[in-house]
């Protein structure tokens, strides 16, 4: 019998059966089973410990990563939010210096040639471009003609690069 229990207990250890341990404790405690059957059982117990420690850790990781994922989850809402309105403010950024470019196209339009000319020749390149390319091409036309031909040439070519 005790051959047959220490056969049992090594099958059962060598196929990882560590929650089978307390199935034969009751057949362990009928009688002497032998030094190296108490040693596989301890050693069984020790290892179902193990487990149960390491099931407990990994339960608690779990959940603290269900936590941070939780977090996650609701910054990048508020980030697309802040994203979102970041848009919108562009959107009407670009939308107000447009117009402020057609008012001052307007403005300039009326003014003398050559004094429109040296206004332009001497602000923000890009400024000066979007100023003209918003005229009548008649009124741009006549200003780029009182502009020193270098500084013509540059705004022309520059205005022919403009995105529609």
């Amino acid at each position: 019998l005790k051959r047959f229990v220490f056969a049992m207990i090594l099958v059962l250890s060598s196929v990882g059966a560590a929650s089978h341990a307390e199935d034969f404790k009751v057949m362990f405690d009928c009688g002497d089973i032998g030094v190296e059957a108490r040693r596989i059982l301890e050693r069984l117990r020790r290892e179902e410990a193990r487990l149960d420690r390491r099931e407990k850790e990994l339960q608690r990781r779990e959940n603290e990563l269900k936590i941070l994922q939780v977090e996650v989850d609701k910054k990048l809402e508020e980030w697309k939010a802040l994203h979102s309105e970041l848009d919108r403010m562009l959107t009407r950024k670009t939308q107000m210096e447009a117009e402020k470019v057609k008012r001052l196209s307007k403005i300039y339009q009326k003014r003398d040639p050559a004094e429109a000319a040296a206004s332009l020749a001497a602000m923000d390149k890009n400024l000066a471009v979007s100023i003209l390319s918003m005229m009548r091409d008649k009124y741009a036309g006549r200003i780029l003609d009182n502009m020193q031909q270098e500084t013509a040439v540059d705004y022309s070519t520059a205005m022919g690069r403009l995105g529609p």
